[in-house]
């Protein structure tokens, strides 16, 4: 199975969607190694700013990015992020969660990026 050699990612649902075809793969990689630094360092900026409708809209948006890599530490911080945000309760988890996130999606992106230079 394609993604087995990796701790971090599981590209299961990425080659399901892609369906064999390797350049709508690597755009799909493209994209998630564009965005997903990205969106994290948002979350962190919001955090601190705490503009809690902004975050729970990124942590939002942030939920079908994530479902390409599959990772389950990743999808299930990004829900509580997106739950404390709505409820605008719980926020002394966030730091927790938000370092979770930074630490999870740096060793993704190893991964995506080893998979990427693949293709």
């Amino acid at each position: 199975m394609i993604g087995s050699d990796y701790k971090h990612i599981d590209l299961s649902y990425m080659d399901l969607m892609a369906d064999g075809d390797a350049d709508m793969k690597k755009t799909m990689l493209e994209m998630l190694l564009e965005e997903l630094p990205s969106e994290v360092n948002k979350m962190q900026v919001l955090h601190q700013s705490s503009d809690w409708t902004t975050l729970k809209a990124v942590s939002h948006k942030l939920k079908s990015t994530l479902a390409f890599v599959g990772n389950e530490t990743l999808t299930e911080s990004n829900k509580s992020i997106e739950r404390i945000a709505k409820d605008e309760e719980g926020f002394e988890e966030l730091p927790t969660l938000l370092q979770t996130i930074s630490q999870q999606s740096e060793l993704a992106i190893i991964e995506l990026r080893s998979e990427f230079s693949k293709l």
